[in-house]
C-alpha cells in the first residue's frame, strides 16, 4: 500500500485501473444475470464471461477518457464512485435496475419516504463502495504534467487503441455478446455506472426538453342536462396490487369491509399506466393514455380531469397524505388542497373528509391520494391493531425478512385501506339529497420479493411483472346511480386500465365535453 501510494500514476492508467474496479465491483446484478446465462444455461461459459469483462472495461475506459483531461481525471472518477457506490447498495438490495423511472421516484420523494431508504446497510456499504475507493484515489500521485502537444498524442493513442480493441472484440465474439444482452432485455439497465448515468440523461430530457406553451382543454365542459347534485370520492391508492385482493380470489380476508357492501363493482382485470406513482397519476387523471404518455411532463402542459371538473362547476378539492405536492401538478389549479404530512396513518383524513361530505350544499368532487401500502416499511402504514396477520417485516432491507413477514406487514396495510373505503362509503351513505359515489384504485402495484424483485419501479413498464401493473380498482355507488352499476357490473370481468378514469369520470359525474371520448369510457 505504501509502495502505491509512493509511486506517481498516468491519469490514464488510473482512468483503466478505477474501470477495471467499477466492472468487477460494482456490477453485481450484471455479473449475476451473466452467470445465468453463460454458465447455467450453458451459453459459452467463461470464456464468453472473461470476453465481455474486457469489452466492458475497454468501453468504460474509452468513455473516460473521451471526457476528461489531467485536471479533471479524479474529479470525474470520483463522482463515478458516489453514483456507482449508492447504485450498487439499492441494485444489490432491492435487485432492481437503475432507469429514468427510478431516478424520478428519487427526485419525487419527500423525506419522510427518503429516511425509510437510509439504513444501516447503505452507511457500511458507502463507506466500502465510496469512502475508501475515493481515499484511494486521493492518495494517487498524479505523473508530472506533459507538454499539451504531447499530452493530446497520449490520449489520442489511448482512445484509438480502445476503439480498435472493442472492434476487435466486436468481430470476434461480438455476436455472443449481443446474444447474451438480448438473453434478457434488463440486462442493459444492470450495468453500472452506465445505466445510471444514461439513465439519469434520459430523465432530464424528458423532464425539461421541449417546454411546452399550455393547453387548456374542456373549455366547453357544462353539467347535462337532467344532472341530479352529485358527490363523488375519488380514492387513489398506493402500492395496493390486485393479487392481494380477496375479492380477486386471494385466500386472505384483506377486503373484510368492503366485501359486505351492496351496489360495490370490482374490476378483476385493471392495469395501471405506469408502474411509478410519477407516471400513474398524471397519466390517469389527463386524456393521454398508456401509450401516448411519453414524457414526463406532459401533465404539466394540458388541463386534467380536476381542471374541467372545476369549470363544469363542482367543487373540488385534493386531500393528500401521499407527500407534499401532486404528482404532475395536477391539482395545482384547483381552489381546495390540504396535505397531510406529519407521517400519521390514512384515517387522519377521515374527520375531515366526512366533514367536506356532510356540509356540501354543491356538486362535490374529493380526489384522496392514500400513502396506503408504500413501501419499504409496510408495518407502518397501519395502526396496531389492525396488524391481523403475524410476524411482519419491521426492516427497512426487505430482503433480510422472510417472504411471510413481508406479505403479513403488507396485507395488514391493504385491510386498513380497506376500513379508510369503507368508512368514507359509510359518510356518503349517510348524505341526504345528493347522488354519491366512490372509485378506489392504487396508482400501481408492488413486488414483494417475487423473481427477487422488491417493490415498484425497477424495471421499464414492459419487462416489469404483472405485480406491479395489474391493480385492484372498485367503484361503489349509491343512491341516483342505479341504472349505471348495472352498466358497470357487466365490465367488471373485462381488461381495464387507467386510461379509462379520466372519460368515465366525465360520464359518472354528467359533464358533456368535446374531449369525452366513448371508446375510453367503461359504462358505454
Amino acid at each position: 500500500m505504501k509502495k502505491l501510494f509512493s509511486n506517481s500514476f498516468s491519469y490514464h492508467c488510473i482512468i483503466f485501473i478505477f474501470a477495471v474496479v467499477f466492472v468487477g465491483l460494482y456490477n453485481d446484478t450484471f455479473w449475476l444475470k451473466i452467470h445465468s446465462y453463460s454458465i447455467e444455461d450453458g451459453n459459452g461459459g467463461y470464456f464468453l464471461i472473461s470476453t465481455i469483462f474486457i469489452a466492458y472495461v475497454l468501453i468504460l475506459s474509452l468513455a473516460m477518457e473521451l471526457i476528461t483531461f489531467r485536471i479533471t481525471a479524479k474529479w470525474l472518477i470520483g463522482i463515478l464512485v458516489c453514483i456507482a457506490g449508492v447504485s450498487q447498495y439499492y441494485m444489490k438490495t432491492f435487485d432492481i435496475t437503475i432507469n429514468d423511472m427510478v431516478i424520478e421516484s428519487l427526485f419525487n420523494t419527500h423525506f419522510s419516504e427518503a429516511k425509510e431508504f437510509i439504513t444501516i446497510g447503505l452507511f457500511f456499504s458507502f463507506l466500502g463502495y465510496v469512502i475508501f475507493p475515493i481515499f484511494i484515489l486521493y492518495m494517487m500521485k498524479l505523473s508530472s504534467k506533459t507538454p499539451f502537444v504531447k499530452g493530446m498524442y497520449v490520449k489520442i493513442f489511448f482512445v484509438l487503441m480502445y476503439v480498435l480493441l472493442i472492434s476487435g472484440i466486436y468481430l470476434w465474439q461480438g455476436s455472443n455478446i449481443v446474444f447474451a444482452f438480448k438473453s434478457s432485455k434488463s440486462i442493459i439497465y444492470m450495468t453500472n455506472p452506465i445505466s445510471t448515468i444514461r439513465s439519469g440523461v434520459d430523465y432530464v430530457l424528458n423532464s425539461y426538453g421541449n417546454t411546452k406553451q399550455f393547453v387548456h382543454i374542456g373549455l366547453d365542459a357544462r353539467l347535462s342536462e337532467d344532472h341530479h347534485k352529485k358527490i363523488f370520492v375519488l380514492v387513489i391508492g398506493e402500492s395496493a396490487r390486485a393479487a392481494n385482493y380477496s375479492l380477486n380470489g386471494y385466500a386472505r380476508d384483506t377486503n373484510r369491509y368492503t366485501q359486505k357492501l351492496d351496489s360495490l363493482v370490482n374490476f378483476r382485470n385493471f392495469y395501471s399506466c405506469g408502474v411509478i406513482t410519477a407516471i400513474s397519476i398524471p397519466c390517469m387523471l389527463t386524456n393521454y393514455t398508456h401509450q401516448t404518455y411519453k414524457k414526463r411532463n406532459q401533465s404539466l402542459y394540458i388541463d386534467n380531469l380536476l381542471d374541467i371538473v372545476q369549470r363544469a362547476g363542482y367543487e373540488t378539492y385534493w386531500i393528500s397524505n401521499n407527500g407534499g405536492s401532486c404528482m404532475g401538478d395536477v391539482c395545482v389549479r384547483i381552489k381546495n388542497i390540504k396535505y397531510y404530512n406529519d407521517g400519521d396513518f390514512d384515517g387522519v383524513m377521515l374527520g375531515e373528509i366526512g366533514a367536506l361530505i356532510k356540509n356540501a350544499k354543491k356538486d362535490s368532487l374529493i380526489v384522496v391520494n392514500l400513502h396506503g401500502s408504500h413501501g419499504a416499511l409496510y408495518y407502518q402504514r397501519y395502526p396496531k391493531n389492525f396488524e391481523i396477520f403475524t410476524p411482519v417485516c419491521k426492516d427497512k432491507e426487505l430482503q433480510k425478512c422472510s417472504y411471510q413477514e413481508i406479505v403479513n406487514a403488507y396485507d395488514n396495510s391493504l385491510i386498513y385501506t380497506d376500513y379508510f373505503i369503507a368508512q368514507v362509503i359509510s359518510s356518503l351513505q349517510e348524505k341526504k339529497g345528493f347522488s354519491v359515489g366512490l372509485w378506489y384504485l392504487s396508482d400501481h402495484g408492488e413486488s414483494l420479493g417475487e423473481y427477487g424483485q422488491y417493490m415498484h419501479g425497477g424495471l421499464p413498464y414492459a419487462l416489469s411483472p404483472d405485480f406491479q401493473k395489474h391493480i385492484p380498482s372498485m367503484i361503489w355507488l349509491g343512491r341516483g346511480f342505479q341504472g349505471d352499476f348495472d352498466r358497470l357490473n357487466k365490465q367488471k370481468d373485462r381488461q381495464l386500465s387507467q386510461d379509462y378514469l379520466f372519460h368515465t369520470m366525465l360520464d359518472l359525474l354528467d359533464i358533456q365535453t368535446s374531449v369525452y371520448e366513448k371508446q375510453l369510457d367503461i359504462l358505454e
